[in-house]
């Protein structure tokens, strides 16, 4: 039905300051990281990173080396059709497994596919319910 895998997700608190992003994503590059998924935001003082990269050890062992607390969770990531209704179709199919979906983010490059990450209450059944 859907490409739906459970992968690795790096959650990192940096300082909130200007040129935190940049380096953040500038340390994956120069550690030859690929960037798949990013959601940022900031929190008062700390900035908040959820990264998932091609290389979930590397990405942790270049960010803990500039200092900033890394953890990892793991998330259910799905690829679906790029239109309209697609991702309502998948929040129907977790609900009506009564799965509770913590948090999602998700984003599309316009060419035809979208990749949605979801941190839920059961990952192994969404993996199930979406697979």
């Amino acid at each position: 039905m859907h490409n739906v895998k459970q992968e690795t997700e790096l959650y990192v608190i940096t300082p909130n300051e200007p040129g935190i992003l940049g380096r953040v994503l500038g340390t994956l590059a120069n550690a030859r990281v690929n960037l798949k998924a990013i959601c940022a935001y900031s929190e008062k003082d700390r900035g908040i990173f959820l990264l998932l990269t091609s290389d979930c050890k590397k990405a942790e062992n270049s960010l803990k080396a500039l200092g900033y607390e890394v953890k990892s969770n793991q998330v259910v990531t799905v690829q679906i059709d790029d239109r309209i209704g697609a991702g309502a179709e998948i929040g129907t199919l977790l609900a009506n497994a009564v799965i509770d979906v913590e948090y999602c983010y998700g984003s599309t490059a316009g060419v035809g596919k979208a990749l949605l990450v979801f941190k839920t209450s059961d990952n192994k059944r969404a993996v199930e319910t979406l697979g």
